[in-house]
């Protein structure tokens, strides 16, 4: 699970980004974070990703504080998917998912266990590439090699999974098929995962919870927080 408690981030101008947002991301759900403005979405996705500390407030992740001391920790323990991660198009759709981001010249010359290709070949499986294992990363669309970059990190075995601006990147139809596969992954693999959007519906249409930046607030939809049985009752997962 992730919380912000009265999170804040400035800009270069010192200008407030986001301010006071108060959230619980939960495990096993996908939740969305919708904005018109990059800028912001992305100033307080860097946040709750240990890529910066905040201006004001505390994130937490997996009850770990996001301070300078435990960056490295939080960074280990949160895994982020791009369309832009570092590949090798030549190569084939399983060695670009065993290939550890930042490790591709290693990857080139280290040999993999079978335990690790048992894993990447269930991670492709998981997100819809099935039988593409062998083919060459370039004969793949932008969108699947997303999926691809989603796969690699399952092998990680993360607490929590971020992807941005996936309507953005891929068009409103690709980015809602990806959707749905990563809610499924939420899901089954329990992980806690965030998405940013630009699109109020797509979110609404596929996230678990949905929360909308409003010039610096986070506001939930009251219509999309998650309800969680628990002893004697049921728990919101929205406003803190």
């Amino acid at each position: 699970m992730i919380e912000l408690l009265g999170v804040g981030v400035r800009d270069a101008q010192n200008a407030w980004l986001v301010r006071r947002a108060c959230a619980r991301l939960q495990r096993g759900a996908l939740s969305a974070v919708v904005s018109t403005s990059p800028r912001r979405s992305a100033a307080l996705l860097d946040a709750l990703t240990g890529r910066r500390i905040p201006d004001e407030g505390r994130v937490w992740v997996t009850r770990i504080p996001v301070m300078r001391e435990t960056r490295d920790r939080v960074r280990a323990l949160v895994a982020e998917a791009t369309a832009t991660a570092v590949f090798v198009p030549q190569r084939s759709v399983l060695w670009n998912t065993l290939v550890r981001r930042g490790s591709v010249l290693a990857g080139l010359l280290r040999l993999t266990h079978r335990a690790e290709q048992h894993a990447a070949m269930s991670a492709l499986a998981a997100v819809g590439l099935d039988g593409r294992a062998r083919d060459p990363l370039v004969a793949l669309s932008p969108a699947d090699r997303l999926r691809v970059a989603v796969a690699r990190t399952l092998v990680r075995r993360p607490a929590a999974l971020v992807l941005r601006d996936i309507d953005i990147t891929l068009g409103p139809n690709a980015a809602a098929s990806l959707l749905a596969v990563i809610r499924r992954l939420a899901q089954s693999h329990r992980l806690t995962t965030v998405v940013s959007l630009t699109s109020h519906d797509l979110a609404r249409a596929h996230a678990d919870a949905v929360f909308v930046l409003e010039n610096d607030a986070l506001v939930a939809d009251r219509a999309k927080m998650l309800v969680h049985p628990v002893s004697g009752g049921a728990t919101l997962a929205g406003v803190v």
